[in-house]
């Protein structure tokens, strides 16, 4: 049996007549633009709580555009995690601005708060908060300190649409703007690559608009210079169909989690990920086990068909990418988890076939 790591296709199927809705929506020709992009900012902005929302074209540009239009320039200094993928550092590098690396908690593989304090300085222009694997980057506490230096916050909310704080207050409405990815394997995923911006400043959201298609306020007449960044009308339909869903989605993948929890609870060499509250949805269930037993249980998985990863093996701060522009530096908690962690499969309505083949198969390794 193939289990693999994520399954967006599943969720189509829980979505009514949908291949004939797709189809006719597919044969009227509109494939960029249009009243389906348009509906789903509206309906995105009013499930995150937030009043504007800008569609664009992947989780990157949601970052990048982010950045661009809080003013974050070259030479600016931008507050990262080192744990994370390197699409959060790719964007400050693209401006020239410098990434300032702070280590992780290593319960929820987020900031460290703590670092992150000893880092703040008048220097410091903006952070970019993680909500890694769904969970919550301490963002409420992160807020605190950056309102008393004046810090921009862009939430990278890329794993972790849906989520919310103990008071379900979504993650991404928080900060000066959020930056979502609608890649497929996300808890709302796409037919391919798509982002969005959410934001309740009104000149934040205006200067993105136009940053997304070529820095145009009308047709023809640029600006500034933005970029090509639109969201397919194609995916937006989808996208407006599996939010439609959203409620299911979710109580799928908390009884995943929940199967999970039950199941590998007794082995005292796994290390089970938290949910911090119920309002948390998890994009990714990453367990940690000793470095050790990391690539044999990765490699057996995989020789039986099971679709576990590692995310993420080489922290940023190590990749050749960074060392080639910036001094060598050591971030101790990042590097032990990154040695670590290995992901199990996990998506939306898993069958029991596909549960029990997954247990019985790990109660097995050796």
């Amino acid at each position: 049996m193939n289990i693999p790591l994520a399954n967006p296709a599943r969720e189509l199927k829980k979505i009514k007549n949908f291949q004939t809705r797709f189809n006719k929506k597919l044969n009227q020709g509109v494939y960029v633009g249009g009243k389906d992009v348009t509906t789903f900012e509206e309906n995105i902005a009013s499930y995150i709580g937030s009043k504007y929302c800008v569609a664009v074209n992947s989780g990157t540009d949601a970052l990048l555009l982010s950045l661009i239009a809080l003013g974050i320039k070259k030479g600016d200094k931008v507050v990262v995690p080192s744990f994370t993928f390197f699409a959060t550092i790719e964007v400050v590098m693209h401006l020239g601005a410098i990434p300032i690396f702070v280590d992780i908690n290593t319960e929820t593989y987020t900031i460290d708060v703590d670092d992150f304090k000893k880092k703040v300085n008048q220097n410091i222009k903006a952070v970019i908060p993680v909500h890694l694997f769904g969970n919550n980057a301490n963002i409420d506490e992160i807020k605190k300190i950056c309102s008393t230096h004046n810090i921009k916050i862009i939430e990278d909310v890329a794993q972790a649409f849906g989520s919310g704080t103990e008071n379900n207050t979504k993650l991404g409405s928080i900060g000066d703007i959020g930056a979502f990815s609608f890649f497929p394997s996300k808890t709302l995923g796409g037919i391919g690559d798509g982002g969005c911006i959410v934001t309740n400043n009104l000149s934040h959201y205006k200067k993105v608009l136009k940053l997304r298609n070529h820095g145009q306020g009308k047709n023809y007449e640029h600006e500034f210079v933005g970029a090509n960044s639109r969201l397919d009308s194609l995916n937006a339909f989808v996208l407006n169909e599996k939010l439609s869903i959203f409620p299911e989605i979710k109580k799928s993948r908390d009884d995943f989690y929940d199967f999970y929890t039950k199941n590998l609870s007794h082995f005292d060499w796994i290390k089970l990920p938290i949910k911090e509250n119920e309002n948390t949805i998890l994009n990714y269930f990453t367990i940690t086990v000793p470095p050790l037993i990391r690539n044999k249980l990765l490699s057996y998985l995989n020789q039986h068909q099971i679709g576990a990863s590692i995310y993420y093996k080489k922290p940023i701060h190590l990749q050749k990418a960074v060392l080639d522009r910036y001094k060598k530096i050591s971030m101790e908690k990042t590097e032990k988890i990154s040695k670590c962690v290995i992901s199990l499969p996990f998506y939306s309505f898993p069958e029991d076939k596909e549960l029990d083949y997954l247990i019985s198969k790990i109660n097995k390794f050796k």
